[in-house]
């Protein structure tokens, strides 16, 4: 298959060597990178540590069968309508996006990977050479992918279109996939031109956060507000917009190709741009954005968060400002360890991209749930928005953050930068249960309860303030379950546990149980302001609150025996 991929690659190499690039150091490059993968365990599927220093990874014909299947998903949409370049758009708009959030999510750190530099950087290998192998990889790792991903595709239009579309449809996909590739990393040259490291990776990760809730949010929303049917009768090429779409480009190739009596002279101008802007931009990354490219990937790949030492020598020196998370660790967490345990876990939560990352995008699963329970009712959409005011949905709205709390907990003991959680094991602390603590009253200060009045305050502008109780319950029950998750389930101290850990079968059965409960005591309430007994709401307040005051007291005693303990 590798070799196979640099033959793909060997057309490409005389317009390469034009720009500067060095084709023959450019094709061992590559050559030595595709073997590397082949023997780099898959930490995307790996599950534990020892599977990954084994170099033992998921079964890849699993994986493989995931990918098809995601494809014979969105073939469907090749043969939904009776205009083929309407089924050929949406299609590959589906598959660009799907490759374009795999980039983003899974190549970034790939892109910006400098560790192989102290080996091919003291050759002699210019930048260019580099540059365009490191995106020439991404795109022959992704391009297999593509491939299983459209293997469907290739199917169902050769069934429906005749044998002779199945090679147009291959390049449809090779376009597709270059011209997601070129677009992201085009983006991401020139982001490092022009801000600053810092700011670069900031722009990232939100992007990154922002687009996985957007891809949820699709696929959830957009199949029940888009009417199919409407959809099919649109004459796309009258749309003035139409003319900028990329999908619009690679559909239009099947267009010229298999329907020529319905092509004309913009359609046959749409498919040129779409042939020929993949190497055109190749030419363009290779020729004006590489140069440099190293020594910036150096520096944005080397800063940090806490580098720019300048703020904080300028925080250290106005004495008597007001530092919230300070002030509010003294109100909450007296003990002077709770204390250090919730100030970690605060500052640490809010510097560590690779949490937000993966913590973020369930605050906007939520709302985009909830909007999709509000899309399955019947009715038209004004009798569905009445019928939600009118009935008890904010109880639903306020149980379901908990699940905003479950996304913070699975994470919030583990890192990839664990090491220096050596010191908590260096200090004379004889009750770990107490940076536990201090560590979930973080959680709850910084995330659950915020979000909790975010959406308590809209429960009680959309159903008046008679719901104000209901909130409140609601509340102390989602911290309740985060407390008898921190319980069961974080059995590590804050960021102090590797990313590749394996969770045994027990854990998974206590986080049904507790899901169970929450599920349980969230109908519980619903019956009850259902049944009209408010009454019953207020009074069930106090007990939820005792309740919790019990759990925290019992979380404080932790012993060293119930804390997993990694080597360092």
């Amino acid at each position: 298959m590798n070799k196979l991929l640099l033959k793909m690659v060997s057309p490409l190499m005389p317009m390469l060597q034009r720009t500067g690039v060095d084709t023959y150091q450019l094709h061992h490059i590559l050559r030595v990178k595709l073997l590397m993968d082949d023997r780099r365990p898959n930490n995307t599927f790996a599950h534990t540590r020892k599977a990954a220093a084994n170099g033992k990874t998921t079964n890849p014909w699993a994986v493989s069968l995931f990918t098809v299947t995601m494809g014979l998903f969105i073939g469907a949409f090749l043969v939904m309508f009776d205009a083929p370049f309407i089924g050929h758009t949406i299609y590959f708009s589906i598959f660009m996006v799907l490759i374009s959030l795999t980039l983003i999510t899974d190549f970034t750190t790939v892109l910006f990977d400098v560790r192989e530099q102290f080996i091919i950087l003291p050759r002699p290998v210019n930048d260019r050479t580099l540059a365009v192998a490191r995106i020439m990889h991404i795109s022959l790792y992704v391009f297999r992918l593509a491939f299983l991903q459209g293997l469907a595709g290739m199917v169902i239009v050769g069934y429906t279109d005749g044998i002779l579309a199945v090679p147009v449809f291959l390049v449809q996909l090779v376009m597709a996939t270059f011209l997601s590739i070129l677009f992201v990393n085009i983006v991401y040259l020139l982001l490092m031109q022009s801000v600053s490291p810092q700011r670069f990776k900031d722009i990232i990760s939100y992007f990154q956060i922002g687009l996985s809730v957007f891809i949820f949010a699709a696929y959830q929303i957009l199949p029940r507000v888009i009417n199919a049917s409407a959809l099919a009768k649109i004459e796309l090429l009258s749309q003035w917009w139409a003319y900028l779409l990329p999908p619009v480009w690679i559909a239009a190739l099947n267009e010229v190709l298999m329907h020529p009596g319905r092509s004309n002279i913009f359609t046959s101008l749409m498919a040129i741009i779409g042939i020929t802007l993949p190497i055109a931009g190749l030419w363009l990354v290779a020729k004006v954005l590489a140069p440099g490219f190293n020594k910036r990937l150096a520096v944005v790949s080397t800063s940090d968060a806490n580098t720019d030492a300048k703020p904080l020598i300028d925080k250290a020196e106005k004495k008597g400002r007001f530092d919230i998370v300070d002030k509010l660790a003294n109100i909450i967490a007296r003990d002077p360890v709770e204390n250090a345990g919730f100030k970690i876990t605060w500052k640490l939560a809010a510097r560590i991209r690779e949490f937000k990352i993966k913590v973020y995008p369930a605050f906007g699963y939520v709302p985009v749930y909830f909007v999709f329970f509000i899309l399955n009712r019947q009715g038209s959409l004004n009798n569905r928005m009445e019928d939600v005011q009118s009935g008890y949905s904010y109880i639903a709205l306020i149980y379901m953050s908990t699940f905003v709390l479950s996304a913070v907990l699975q994470h919030i003991s583990y890192s990839e930068k664990f090491k220096p959680a050596w010191v908590y094991y260096a200090l004379p602390i004889d009750k770990p249960g107490k940076i536990l603590s201090g560590m979930y009253k973080a959680v709850i200060s910084l995330y659950y309860l915020p979000y909790c009045a975010v959406l308590g305050i809209i429960s009680i502008v959309v159903w008046g303030p008679d719901v104000i109780n209901d909130v409140i319950l609601a509340t102390l029950a989602g911290m309740n379950y985060g407390i008898f998750m921190a319980l069961f389930m974080v059995k590590g101290l804050p960021f102090s546990k590797p990313v590749l850990v394996k969770q045994s079968g027990g854990r998974v059965i206590i986080s049904l149980l507790i899901t169970f409960f929450i599920g349980a005591v969230g109908f519980g309430h619903y019956m009850l302001v259902k049944m009209k007994w408010n009454t019953a709401v207020s009074i069930l307040i106090v007990p939820a609150f005792l309740l919790y005051l019990l759990m925290m007291y019992y979380y404080k005693r932790q012993s060293w025996e119930s804390i997993e303990q990694e080597e360092f």
